[in-house]
């Protein structure tokens, strides 16, 4: 507990607000992950293809620290992606390390994958009216970067 939680924050805690956010949230994770599921890329994987959509080779050090993983679950997708075709290692003469980078066949992949995301997104977006998608875009925008703000600042 910090400072600023006070003891009536914590008498309210587990507001009929706070819960109804809470399920919300939970059902769309059930439905992010059905989708991740059907999905041909599994969600290691697009983790990688996502850091790699820059189209930067990177070291397994910096893969490491740009995810905050552990060096050996990096290791072992990165072999993983490897396997598969969708990320490639080599060596470059003007460094020691080895680098990796996402292959084309990974990128087209990739970018299938969150096209298919995004029209989902899109599909549901569509059945709201103009102003109340942007109005629910927006608050979920200062929603998110509010909640990061509490959650962080109690680490």
């Amino acid at each position: 507990m910090t400072e600023r939680t006070t003891e009536r924050q914590l008498r309210e805690a587990g507001t009929l607000a706070s819960r109804r956010l809470a399920g919300a949230v939970a059902q769309l994770e059930r439905h992010r992950r059905h989708q991740e599921q059907a999905a041909t890329i599994k969600t290691a994987d697009m983790r990688l293809l996502w850091l790699f959509s820059d189209r930067r080779p990177r070291t397994l050090r910096c893969i490491v620290d740009d995810l905050g993983l552990e060096r050996s679950t990096v290791n072992r997708q990165v072999n993983a992606a490897m396997a598969a075709g969708l990320l490639r290692r080599y060596r470059n003469s003007a460094q020691s390390a080895h680098l990796i980078e996402a292959t084309e066949a990974g990128l087209a992949a990739f970018e299938e994958e969150v096209r298919d995301v995004l029209e989902s997104y899109d599909l549901a977006i569509a059945r709201f009216d103009p102003a109340d998608a942007q109005r629910l875009l927006d608050l979920f925008d200062r929603f998110v970067d509010v909640f990061g703000e509490i959650v962080r600042a109690d680490v």
